[in-house]
């Protein structure tokens, strides 16, 4: 158990690109198959493996990471042996400071005078579940100055573009990280998740800063990696990174089928996040529903087809719904036709529309329209 390490949720890196898609919100705060946010993953790792200080680096659109995470009660965090803080730098969205060295740089008292001797540090756009007390005794045992988490991935052509991958020595240890730009099918993918000192924590954070002020901590891991003894620990189930449009609507979509969500969620390893009180689903005498995932609180009259329907979601006869996204609170009436789709939260689809797109480019409504 890691009742001994600061849990650290970063903020998304460099290589997270969604343009406008869901731009009122930070990547932490999207919500994920109809129940979860992608932040409840990190933060359900990090408490089921027995952390019990968390900070969680908020980006400049942190209204929906607040109202979400809360005092953090839905994790277990106990409010008597437990903290929690939410933390953010830059509050300009298009502010060149926004990268995770500036966040720690101005919270660094918090991490100064934390008491817990390790840290764990992991962002919320991978989607995985890891029991990190295993990563801890690899940590311990190969007596590393730092462990990374990574998968050996068989997609680094079509995914994950831009991470990090490791280059290996002898007996684990990492020689080099370099990044990946879809030239090779096969690599060794870091998930940005590291175990360390707090007192090695802090000193890459103070080795960033004289280098460069827009450095980011996996920029320092680069420079300084023949100066630290850096082990990589693999990750062996489902992973996924959520850091283009196309990949969040293409993991939702995969994830449908319940042979490779059993990969993601474990019966023994609970992926908490804010409950609801909604009502069950209401299938009407004329739903057509499909392998699709449908929340509570929906009210189902139409046809829908491997597609995820979020909570409180109205869906009229005649309309026909495939491969698509509905988030929460949308309205979608008679006579619309909607594939290969993300609807944002509270839209209203009033009038008969197509709205096709294609699984690489899926259309994107904003939240709170009226079409």
């Amino acid at each position: 158990m890691l009742r001994n390490t600061l849990g650290i949720v970063n903020i998304e890196g460099n290589n997270v690109h969604f343009g406008d898609v869901m731009k009122h919100r930070g990547v932490q705060a999207f919500g994920f198959l109809g129940r979860y946010r992608l932040i409840d993953f990190a933060l359900s790792n990090m408490s089921n493996s027995g952390i019990t200080e968390f900070q969680v680096y908020m980006p400049a659109e942190m209204r929906s990471t607040i109202q979400h995470v809360g005092t953090g009660k839905h994790y277990n965090i106990n409010s008597k042996r437990g903290t929690l803080r939410l933390l953010n730098s830059a509050t300009d969205p298009n502010s060149v400071y926004r990268h995770d060295i500036n966040a720690f740089t101005e919270n660094i008292h918090y991490i100064e005078k934390s008491t817990k001797d390790y840290v764990l540090v992991a962002p919320s756009y991978f989607i995985y579940s890891q029991d990190f007390s295993k990563v801890m005794d690899d940590h311990i045992a190969t007596d590393a100055d730092i462990t990374v988490l990574y998968k050996n991935v068989s997609d680094a052509k079509e995914n994950f573009i831009g991470c990090q991958t490791l280059k290996f020595g002898e007996d684990r240890r990492v020689a080099a990280f370099e990044e990946n730009h879809g030239k090779y099918k096969n690599r060794p993918v870091s998930l940005e998740a590291y175990i360390m000192k707090r007192t090695t924590f802090i000193d890459l954070i103070k080795r960033a800063n004289k280098v460069s002020s827009l450095y980011w901590l996996k920029d320092i891991l680069r420079d300084t990696v023949d100066q630290y003894k850096i082990m990589g620990y693999a990750h062996r189930d489902y992973v996924a990174c959520i850091n283009t449009t196309a990949s969040y609507f293409n993991t939702q979509i995969e994830l449908i089928d319940q042979d490779t969500r059993k990969l993601l969620f474990k019966h023994d390893w609970p992926i908490h996040t804010q409950t609801s009180d909604s009502s069950p689903c209401l299938y009407g005498p004329l739903a057509e529903v499909k392998r699709s995932l449908i929340s509570n609180g929906a009210n189902i009259n139409g046809q829908v087809e491997n597609s995820v329907i979020d909570r409180d979601v109205i869906i009229e006869e005649g309309v026909v719904i495939k491969n698509s996204i509905i988030l929460n609170g949308v309205t979608i009436k008679s006579g619309a036709n909607i594939e290969n789709a993300i609807i944002d939260k509270a839209t209203k689809i009033i009038h008969p529309i197509d709205i096709k797109g294609s699984e690489t480019s899926p259309s994107y409504l904003k939240p709170h329209q009226i079409i």
